[in-house]
């Protein structure tokens, strides 16, 4: 069996496959492509603290032969120590009393989006609310103006979108990242002149020390970078999440009754169990800087290394009963977030959107129904989750 991360089969329903791996190659390779993926939790687990044998320095793309250099991905591309050095400046912006302190604002964006549907009988819930509302949040953090949100948000989704037949972004998709970092260097402009409480001005003005002891700020491009970076990983995977949270919960109708019996005390362990779940975030990249010998398969040094998340989450030496959905679940350890150096900086705000999201939502609507037969699903680098949500009021 071939694991093909990019692949219709896998967006559609990866799980038969990550079955298969694993309880039979818990490591495998991939020819066609010429990457390696580890399945088990164990594994990934390990593989993630490791990073001086499983280094980032090449992106998550796994194509990436070193066409690209890692730090065009921004801190996703780089390994301790200046990894370290340049995610501090960023962990500014992410601080628990700036994200506590964002909570009326992002409760005011979701009551007006979904204030705007009430009388609707039908409407698509992700592309009239899932998606927007965390681009929304990402943009107000970052000083995007709220006349330009919309756009901004179209250039980094189509960006990230892959061809499900060769796994590749096209040259639209390239365009249109460059498009949306290129709308950062404006704002960024402007900012250095009359800098604003906002985080591409926290950024541009942080300095920091390079490994030789050098002191500097961060250039232009890095900025567009780390902002590139926070919308297209932060906003896309937040929005396949509350997605996942409205589809899932309407699918398992005694447990959403469960959770909104007493929503403040319940709905956060539900939503860490959508996340092992089906995690939005399905795998991350890695290279190889030694030779690795795992079940009987060498991993020679250079190569490159997927460990697949949505596997791991799914792996029944970890999680009893894994394929059930159980929102009273306690888990002792999890990976969807990533794990070690590279944990999602911003996992905070994004318990936080999807806490407010549904809440909002079931207050407007408690017995949502989920048109299953118009559900679509999107083709996208890395992430997997819903287009199209038709909900029935």
């Amino acid at each position: 069996m071939l694991y093909d991360p990019y692949s219709r089969q896998m967006q559609e329903d990866p799980f038969p496959t990550y079955h298969h791996f694993l309880e039979h190659e818990p490591c495998t390779h991939n020819p066609k492509m010429d990457f390696y993926a580890l399945f088990r939790f164990a594994d990934v687990w390990d593989a993630t603290l490791d990073w001086k044998t499983y280094s980032s320095s090449l992106g998550p793309s796994l194509e990436n032969r070193g066409q690209i250099p890692g730090e065009v991905f921004s801190i996703i591309g780089l390994d301790p120590p200046r990894h370290t050095r340049l995610r501090n400046i960023v962990s500014r912006g992410f601080t628990p009393r700036r994200i506590a302190a964002l909570e009326p604002e992002v409760r005011k964006l979701a009551a007006r989006y979904l204030d705007a549907l009430r009388d609707e009988k039908r409407f698509d819930v992700q592309q009239a609310f899932s998606v927007k509302l965390p681009m929304d949040v990402i943009s107000v953090l970052l000083g995007i103006p709220e006349a330009e949100r919309d756009e901004y948000r179209h250039t980094v989704d189509k960006g990230l979108e892959r061809d499900p037949e060769t796994g590749l972004p096209g040259m639209d998709n390239l365009f249109m990242l460059g498009k949306s970092g290129q709308l950062v260097l404006e704002l960024l402009a402007e900012r250095r002149k009359r800098p604003k409480d906002d985080l591409i001005t926290v950024i541009a003005e942080a300095e920091y020390t390079e490994p030789d002891g050098t002191r500097r700020q961060l250039g232009d491009a890095e900025v567009a970078a780390f902002c590139t970076l926070l919308a297209a990983a932060g906003a896309e995977t937040t929005a396949k999440l509350i997605g996942n949270m409205i589809v899932y919960l309407f699918q398992h109708p005694d447990q959403r009754r469960y959770v909104f019996e007493d929503v403040k005390a319940r709905l956060p362990n539900a939503i860490e169990e959508v996340l092992r779940y089906d995690a939005p975030s399905q795998f991350q990249g890695r290279v190889a800087m030694r030779d690795v010998e795992a079940y009987g398969v060498t991993i020679p040094k250079g190569a490159r290394v997927a460990f697949v998340t949505g596997a791991a989450c799914r792996d029944p030496r970890e999680f009893s009963d894994p394929d059930r959905l159980d929102v009273t679940r306690k888990a002792d350890r999890e990976v969807y977030f990533g794990y070690g150096q590279h944990v999602c900086i911003g996992k905070s705000l994004a318990r936080l959107e999807t806490r407010v999201a549904m809440e909002e939502l079931a207050a407007r609507w408690s017995d949502w129904r989920v048109d299953e037969s118009g559900l679509t699903r999107t083709y996208q680098a890395h992430v997997r989750g819903f287009q199209n949500v038709p909900l029935v009021t």
